[in-house]
C-alpha cells in the first residue's frame, strides 16, 4: 500500500508528451504577415527618405539665399577684391589666367572656393602646383603658381612638343629661349628619362648631346654638339648602361668627338664601328 503511495507523490505533476494530433502549429498566414510588414516599413522608410531630403533641399537652398544675400552686403562694406596677385608666371598666359580667375572687384573675397580655385589652376597645362592665401585688409587673394620645367622638345612629324620632366607632354605652345634636347621616336617622351639617368653619370658629356633618336621604341641615337652635323653614337638596346660607359672610356683615352667622324657605333659586344667623313664605315677597335 505504501509503495503505490509512494510511486503516486514521485509521479504526481508528470505529464506524458502531447500527442502530434494535440500540438498547435503556426497559421500559415504567419510568414505572409511579415514579409508584408517588412515591405509596409521599407515603403514608409522610402517615404521618410523623401521628405527628409525635400526638407533639407529647402533648407540648404533657404541657406545659400541667405549667403548669398550676406557675401553681396559685405562686399560692398568692405570685404570685396581689391587686387589679385600672381607670382611666379612665366610660360601661363594671362588669358588663360583670366579664364579660371574670373573676379571681379565687387565680389566677395569670403566668398571664393580656394580649393576649387587651385584645383582649376593646376588643371592649366603650365601650372605644376597652385597655392592661394586670402590677405585680409587691404583684401588681397595672393597666388603663387610653380610652372612646370620643360626636359626636352619632342619632333613629331613638323611639330615640336614640351615635355616634361616626368616624360609627360605639355599641350601648349613653347619658344625656348636657350638651347634644349631634340628627343624623335613615338615612345621617346616616355623612355627618356631611363637614358638621361645612364648619360648622367659623365656630365659633361650629357651637356654635350643635343638629340636623341629613339628606333622602334628599343634603343637610342644620341647627337653630340651639333643636331646637323655631330657624331651620332648609337647605343644597343640591351646593355646600354655598359655601352654608355665603353664610350665615356673611349672618349676620354682618345678624345674620338673631336675626330673627323659622322657616327660611332656601340650595337657591338666585341667591337667598335664608326663612321668617316665622306668614307665607308671601318672597324678602328676590337674588343678582348
Amino acid at each position: 500500500m505504501q509503495s503505490e503511495w509512494l510511486k503516486k507523490i514521485i509521479n504526481k505533476g508528470r505529464e506524458k508528451p502531447l500527442q502530434a494530433k494535440n500540438r498547435v502549429s503556426l497559421p500559415v498566414e504567419i510568414p505572409y504577415r511579415f514579409l508584408g510588414n517588412l515591405l509596409f516599413l521599407a515603403a514608409i522608410g522610402v517615404v521618410s527618405a523623401g521628405i527628409v531630403t525635400v526638407r533639407d533641399d529647402l533648407i540648404n537652398k533657404k541657406f545659400n539665399n541667405i549667403m548669398s544675400d550676406f557675401f553681396a552686403y559685405s562686399a560692398n562694406h568692405g570685404w570685396g577684391i581689391n587686387d589679385i596677385l600672381v607670382n611666379g608666371r612665366d610660360k601661363t598666359s594671362l588669358q588663360d589666367l583670366s579664364s579660371v580667375i574670373n573676379f571681379n572687384r565687387q565680389d566677395n573675397i569670403l566668398s571664393i572656393d580656394l580649393e576649387e580655385l587651385k584645383e582649376n589652376l593646376e588643371k592649366l597645362p603650365w601650372i605644376e602646383q597652385a597655392q592661394i592665401k586670402r590677405n585680409f585688409f587691404p583684401n588681397t587673394l595672393d597666388i603663387t603658381i610653380r610652372e612646370k620645367d620643360v626636359l626636352a622638345l619632342w619632333q613629331y612629324g613638323n611639330k615640336f612638343y614640351p615635355v616634361d620632366i616626368n616624360g609627360n607632354l605639355i599641350e601648349a605652345e613653347f619658344t625656348p629661349h636657350k638651347p634644349i634636347l631634340v628627343i624623335v621616336g613615338r615612345k621617346a617622351p616616355e623612355k627618356i628619362n631611363s637614358l638621361l639617368k645612364i648619360t648622367s653619370s659623365t656630365p659633361e658629356l650629357q651637356k654635350r648631346i643635343k638629340a636623341a633618336v629613339l628606333h622602334s621604341g628599343r634603343r637610342w641615337d644620341v647627337i653630340f654638339d651639333n643636331i646637323e652635323h655631330g657624331i651620332t653614337v648609337k647605343l644597343p638596346e640591351k646593355s646600354t648602361k655598359q655601352a654608355w660607359e665603353k664610350f665615356t672610356k673611349i672618349e676620354n683615352q682618345y678624345g674620338i668627338l673631336k675626330r673627323k667622324l659622322t657616327f660611332i657605333d656601340l650595337r657591338y659586344e666585341d667591337k667598335v664601328i664608326v663612321g668617316v667623313n665622306d668614307s665607308p664605315a671601318s672597324a678602328v677597335r676590337k674588343e678582348k
